[in-house]
């Protein structure tokens, strides 16, 4: 059966079919216009910057390492210089098979096998072109391997770069610190526009103290690459600038002697010149080869240095806090002289011990001193003498003025990282202690405070500048290692000036002359207790220090174990008359500061009278 349409529907059909088709055909004629509009728009309008991006694609800009600025003593004397240094470097576009070429690197003793998939790691990494170093600082032996099997290893290549060299190995390791790869953390306290990420940067000590003089400005170069980022061409450079040089106080001199006479030992030494806070030696040790890091250690390798017990990365200068002991007691005294406590002429009894009223143990002193006067006290370390000052002086009263040498707060030397050291008093010691029963404070710290033992820390530099207030009595420079800035562009010499601190300015010359009487007793006169250990009749004035690292043990000498021996100190300065060296010397666990640290003291005393051309000796 048919179904036949009326003509009226056929004719509609056709109408709605042709308009179908003028839509069609204008939508496409609409479209059309519009791309040849944005072809027209992007071909004759943004033609020029379209150019531009297209060049910019190719090409690269690339920044140019500049060299690091040197670190010298103040005699010229280079601690830390540029070296050249050659590593093996692996382009990872040329390598077919990195496993194998790795293994027979490994073959040849270039690298070790444990190395290989760590490396790998690093080249799967690695998304762009980048060369990636396989090994820092090649000998000769393994470059004239390489040489010998180059056609053997296609990919590889040994490429020179500066790399940071201290020429006195771990003499300054603890003052001038180390350079490493630049972190995330760097970039947040240094600008990183002055960084191309190749270089290294300061990252203890001087080296980073002074990281904004010593690096200087990178320089750029435009460089034509190809897809894949691999160097075709140089299209423009522009020269980098070099970092300044700078010169220290430090004298290498007092410096060698100081860390030879601190071999094998644990401990600091430090010199200071109290006529402007120049820091003339300062020794850690043990220490460390800032070198060996600066190169590039593994993992392992640093993990071993940073978990040695001996502790060879800790600057004990700055950051040791030990018990000063009976360094104190020339401070004390001049304490209880002003605060007329004590008389500089009347003669105490010092029967070995000393007790408190309900107290139902003495506290001893290390040998009956029989009657003694404030000289005499200082002269022989009398313990007795210092536990009647103390409890006579109180906690609070010895705490403020202890506190007037700078005991209990940081110097601000330009090294970073100090320790304030603690002095307490009955607040503090609210404040440390969680229960209680424990934050109360009791006569007994007051008189093993006296001897600067209990709660009592200082850091040896705090003890030096503490001597240097004694030795220019009442004030004291602040201490610095920064002597000069030599200014690379310019020529220009930057020199540091003196910062004097006034501490202790209204105090009785007698007073004084007491101290310094009783401090060159000390050294001078038969029963002090360093006497013997200098030159007769020395041109030098001291305190012996011992701390005691745990009181409850009472075995002595070669019984006890070395971590449980007494710390060694002594505090000293030198010529009498007009002082122009200061000097404060702790050995750890090394026994009392006559038997530990005065020897070492006398050494470093000695060669800074030699080369200064002083006399050690006294003129009579």
């Amino acid at each position: 059966m048919k179904n036949f349409k009326s003509k009226q529907t056929q004719e509609a059909e056709k109408s709605v079919f042709i308009s179908r088709i003028i839509f069609s055909s204008l939508a496409i004629l609409f479209l059309g216009g519009l791309i040849l509009t944005r072809l027209f728009y992007l071909m004759v309008i943004e033609s020029d910057q379209l150019k531009l991006r297209s060049v910019n694609n190719t090409l690269r800009t690339h920044s140019i390492p500049a060299p690091r600025g040197l670190i010298l003593d103040r005699n010229s004397e280079v601690i830390a210089d540029n070296q050249p240094k050659f590593q093996l470097e692996m382009i990872p576009e040329q390598v077919t098979d990195s496993k194998n070429s790795l293994s027979y690197l490994s073959e040849l003793a270039i690298i070790s096998p444990n190395e290989i998939e760590i490396i790998q790691e690093r080249v799967k990494k690695n998304f762009q072109f980048k060369n990636i170093v396989i090994k820092r600082d090649l000998n000769e032996r393994e470059m004239a391997t390489f040489a010998n099997n180059r056609s053997l290893l296609k990919g590889f290549n040994i490429n020179s770069r500066l790399t940071r060299n201290y020429p006195l190995n771990d003499m300054f390791a603890h003052v001038v610190g180390y350079m490493g790869s630049i972190s995330r953390n760097d970039y947040e306290v240094f600008d990183p526009s002055f960084y191309t990420g190749k270089e290294q940067i300061g990252k203890s000590a001087i080296e980073r103290e002074y990281e904004h003089i010593l690096r200087g400005i990178p320089g750029k170069e435009k460089l034509l690459v190809n897809v894949r980022g691999r160097i075709m061409d140089i299209v423009s450079k522009d020269p980098f600038s070099s970092g300044n040089d700078i010169v220290l106080t430090l004298n290498s001199e007092l410096q060698k002697i100081a860390y030879e006479s601190m071999l094998g030992k644990k401990g600091s030494v430090v010199a200071i010149d109290p006529r402007n806070g120049e820091i003339l030696a300062m020794v850690s040790m043990p220490s460390f080869n800032p070198t060996a890091i600066s190169l590039g250690l593994t993992q392992a390798e640093f993990n071993k240095l940073s978990r040695n017990q001996k502790r060879p990365l800790f600057n004990r200068s700055i950051a040791g806090q030990y018990p000063p002991g009976s360094t104190i007691k020339p401070m004390l005294a001049l304490g209880a002289l002003e605060m007329g406590i004590v008389d500089s002429e009347h003669y105490h009894t010092c029967e070995g011990e000393f007790r408190l009223p309900n107290y139902s143990r003495p506290f001893g002193d290390w040998a009956t001193h029989g009657s003694v006067n404030t000289k005499r006290a200082i002269q022989a370390s009398c313990d007795v003498y210092f536990y009647e000052s103390a409890v006579q002086m109180g906690i609070e009263k010895m705490s403020v003025f202890l506190k007037q040498f700078n005991l209990g707060d940081i110097t601000n030397i330009d090294l970073g990282f100090e320790k304030k050291g603690v002095v307490p008093n009955k607040e503090w010691k609210k404040k440390n202690f969680q229960s209680g029963q424990n934050q109360n404070w009791y006569m007994g710290e007051t008189v093993i405070a006296g001897i600067g033992q209990g709660y009592m820390l200082a850091t040896p530099l705090q003890l030096a500048y503490a001597t240097s207030i004694i030795a220019n009595k009442g004030y004291a420079f602040k201490p610095h290692l920064l002597k000069q800035i030599n200014l690379k562009n310019t020529g220009e010499i930057l020199e540091t000036k003196p910062e004097k601190v006034e501490h202790l300015m209204n105090i009785d010359e007698r007073y004084w002359n007491v101290i310094f009487d009783g401090m060159n007793a000390v050294v001078n006169e038969k029963r002090g207790t360093a006497y013997g250990i200098f030159p007769e009749n020395s041109n030098i004035a001291g305190k012996t220090g011992t701390s005691q690292v745990f009181s409850m043990d009472k075995r002595t000498g070669n019984d006890v174990p070395e971590e449980l021996r007494d710390h060694g100190l002594f505090i000293g300065f030198a010529p009498i008359e007009n002082p122009e060296i200061v000097i404060a010397v702790i050995v750890e666990n090394g026994g009392g500061g006559r038997v530990a640290a005065s020897p070492v003291a006398e050494k470093v005393f000695s060669k800074f009278m030699e080369i200064g051309d002083i006399k050690i000796v006294q003129s009579n």
